[in-house]
């Protein structure tokens, strides 16, 4: 791997902290690690965003005293903030990125890709980085060193008498040659066969089995030059091949081989690319052999040999000829090999699984007579997305294949597994894998073996959600790639059938990291899991849990179905942007009974963003609709209406509003600050009779809910008023009221008590007057009402 390393060292050092970043570049793709270290732990944290973005930010229990730069790099920028007793540093990527803590040195931490991040830790990195570094790292597990063996044969004696001493036979001594070379030939010894031929032939020129070693020699040759794996010495070549099959015709003219001997020609002369020759030979097997084997070989060669060379059609036409019009079991099952290759190839692999079905039903052990090529044929039939065809040719193939020399039983094996797999038959693909496992521990694919063993984990028919949650713990601690990923989805899902949608958040990091080609995306299951709880917590009014979950996993509130407990939630939390966006969305799409509904929330969400503007327009709908539905407008909805007119100065709309919430919901608390508004608008107008009648209302919803949210102050807008008109009498009532109420101190308690000591001297009770003043100079308190009590008591 080409590794380039550029060393940047930025550093900023703050009493005992340490804050230092280092960059490289990683087959030209830039990374970069930002330390920060401290001599006391220091807690840094996550800070998620939205679109997957994320900040973060650390915090110290100590100041610095002066202020730092905000530090603009490459990757990332960094903030420095002091607040309180409290510092602290916000990196804001701009890059991928990632927080690990750096509690101990790496060379002694197990993983350094952990999500649960401790808390507090001295030494803190943030990792910035455009791809991921270093991501992969391939690796081949094992020894290879091919070790050849030089086969040594003994001398050949032949047969002895019992002395020891070779027979010999004076008639007929080149049978025993004949005999060995059809042993050589019968095993594949081929280079053997034709030396041994030439040996035969020289010592015996005119051996009545000449025809018989002069095939035997032919048949090698091509056998050798068909071999791809054979490095071909010059003397086995086509010509020679060519050469020897003509002079072998002329000699045994009349000899039953004739039509092996031109099968065997034409292929050379195919090999050797002469047309013209082939055309020949091979007009004269057609005419003068039209049914022998060999003629069907051999025109299944030429059918080979245009196929090649992109004659397809016309190779198909053949291979279906040959097929149709042999009575020979074989050479139709290799024409039906060779149907199902071309057809895969075509793409047209209905046909082709057709054609190799033939050949499995009628004659599957012809399948066996080179078990290397029907391997490739099962390999290639798997690539071409025909898993099943290659897992029967496969369970063929072990049942007759012995003890495994060359690797070709520990691959076959492997194969079949997972072409059961893919098949789905996943009983008989856990049976070739078991086998595999048992014939093979420490096999060159075991690792492969055992991880296809978890993936099937995935499609068994296990129904125990117990055991299925302990798998998939296993798999995402064994394993860092797609079963990983498949077994965090599939454990998300699992909880999401559950309904522990707490549990699916708190899986919200590893769930990102995830990447899952299926219908259930991780963010699809952490949005349902985010859904699910939000309409389960405004359901039960948890609004502020419902609310945080909505905005920590920015999702979309129009997908919550509950919109009109998830309105209230809004509001309760004082989320006016969303309520009010949320109502202009659902108003559109309601129908005309919803549309009433909505339209109060709308005016009301529009009233707290003081839209007052956007509100009169609604008004005349809103009612309209009251009117056609026969229904009435929320209480709500009036407090929101007068606002609107309050705030716009049309003080007579707001009265009249103001009339209908006192006549409809007399004992509404939410009327006290409706009244509140028009008490203060009274005072300020001077309009007694006005502040009166609302301040009665307000003291009196105030005393009955036992919430006094605007008193004093709305006792003594009464009682000033009250003094205006010259009820004196009531005016002192209410002073006596409010100073018995208790709970008064300071300039509060020395104003009430000087109004009551100047209400009863304007009654003529001057010992109440004394007492109260005497109460009020007595106070602890320095303010100008205790000023005017002491002033007073000198009239006394």
């Amino acid at each position: 791997m080409k590794f380039i390393l550029l060393i940047l060292f930025t550093s900023i050092q703050i009493f005992a902290l340490n804050i230092f970043l280092n960059s490289a570049k990683e087959n030209g793709s830039a990374y970069a690690i930002l330390h920060i270290i401290d001599d006391e732990p220091i807690e840094c944290k996550t800070i998620p965003l939205p679109l997957d973005k994320k900040d973060y930010i650390c915090m110290f229990n100590k100041t610095i005293g002066s202020k730092i730069k905000r530090k603009k790099l490459k990757l990332a920028d960094i903030d420095f903030i002091e607040k309180k007793d409290k510092f602290y540093i916000k990196i804001d990527p701009k890059v991928s990125s990632r927080l690990i803590s750096l509690q101990k040195p790496l060379y002694e931490t197990e993983n350094v890709n952990k999500s649960d991040q401790k808390q507090k830790a001295k030494h803190w990195a943030v990792l910035l980085y455009t791809k991921p570094p270093f991501g992969k790292n391939e690796h081949t597990e094992g020894i290879n060193f091919p070790i050849t063996y030089t086969k040594y044969k003994m001398p050949y004696i032949g047969s002895v008498d019992l002395n020891g001493a070779p027979i010999s036979y004076a008639a007929s001594e080149d049978i025993n040659y004949y005999l060995e070379i059809q042993k050589e030939y019968n095993k594949k010894e081929y280079e053997d066969t034709i030396r041994d031929v030439d040996r035969t032939l020289n010592k015996y020129p005119n051996s009545i089995f000449k025809s018989d070693l002069l095939l035997y020699k032919l048949e090698a040759m091509d056998k050798l030059l068909e071999d791809k794996n054979f490095i071909i010495p010059k003397e086995y070549n086509n010509a020679e091949i060519a050469k020897l099959a003509k002079g072998w015709i002329r000699t045994f003219s009349s000899n039953e081989n004739i039509p092996e001997v031109l099968y065997l020609l034409v292929k050379s002369y195919l090999r050797s690319n002469s047309s013209g020759d082939v055309n020949y030979f091979l007009d004269i097997l057609i005419t003068e052999h039209k049914n022998s084997p060999y003629t069907k070989k051999a025109i299944l060669y030429f059918a080979d040999s245009l196929y090649a060379k992109g004659k397809k059609e016309k190779a198909i036409k053949l291979y279906k000829d040959v097929l149709y019009s042999t009575t020979n079991l074989d050479i139709a099952s290799l024409a039906a090999i060779r149907l199902t290759s071309t057809n895969i190839d075509k793409g047209k692999l209905k046909e082709a699984r057709d054609y190799l079905t033939k050949v499995l039903d009628a004659n599957k052990n012809y399948l066996l007579k080179d078990k290397m090529a029907t391997q490739l044929l099962a390999e290639k039939l798997a690539e071409n997305k025909l898993p099943k065809m290659a897992a029967r040719l496969s369970d063929l193939l072990l049942e007759n294949l012995g003890k495994d020399v060359n690797g070709q039983r520990e691959l076959l094996l492997k194969e079949s597994g997972d072409w059961h797999a893919k098949s789905g038959n996943i009983k008989e693909a856990y049976k070739r894998y078991q086998e595999y496992k048992k014939d093979y521990r420490v096999g060159n694919y075991i690792d492969e073996v055992n991880r296809s063993l978890d993936e099937l984990f995935f499609k068994t028919q296990e129904t125990n959600e117990t055991k299925l949650l302990n798998y998939y713990n296993v798999l995402i601690s064994k394993y860092n790639n797609y079963i990983k990923d498949k077994a965090v989805v599939e454990k998300a899902k699992l909880l999401m059938k559950q309904k522990k949608y707490n549990e699916v958040l708190d899986m919200k990091d590893i769930l990102d990291r995830t990447v899952e080609n299926n219908s259930s995306s991780p963010k699809n299951i952490l949005d349902d899991a985010g859904y699910a709880l939000i309409e389960k917590d405004i359901k039960n009014q948890n609004c502020n849990e419902a609310i945080s979950i909505l905005e920590k996993y920015n999702l979309d509130q129009n997908n919550i179905t509950d919109k009109q407990n998830l309105f209230s939630c809004l509001m309760d939390t004082s989320r006016y942007q969303r309520a009010n966006k949320l109502a202009g969305t659902v108003l559109k799409t309601s129908s005309f009974d919803q549309k009433f509904i909505w339209l109060q929330n709308y005016i009301d969400a529009k009233a707290k963003l003081q839209q007052f503007d956007e509100i009169l327009p609604l008004e005349k709908d809103l009612f309209t609709l009251a009117k056609i539905l026969k229904k009435n407008v929320s209480q709500a909805t009036y407090v929101a209406l007068f606002g609107t007119h309050y705030y716009l100065q049309q003080y007579d709309q707001a009265l009249e509003t103001l009339g209908t919430l006192s006549k409809i919901w007399p004992n509404n608390i939410h009327n006290i600050e409706p009244y509140y508004k028009m008490a203060l608008y009274a005072s300020s107008k001077r309009d007694d009779l006005l502040l009166i009648k609302y301040a009665k209302k307000i003291i009196g919803l105030q005393n009955k809910n036992r919430v006094f949210l605007h008193s004093p102050n709305i006792e003594f807008l009464l009682i000033d008023s009250l003094k205006r008109i010259s009820k004196i009498k009531e005016a002192l009532k209410e002073a006596k009221i409010l100073n018995k109420r208790g709970g008064l101190s300071g300039n509060t308690k020395s104003r009430i008590l000087y109004e009551l000591g100047e209400l009863s001297i304007k009654l003529n009770e001057n010992k109440n007057a004394k007492a109260y003043f005497k109460e009020c100079a007595s106070g602890k308190t320095d303010n100008s009402w205790r000023s005017l009590c002491i002033d007073n008591l000198k009239l006394f």
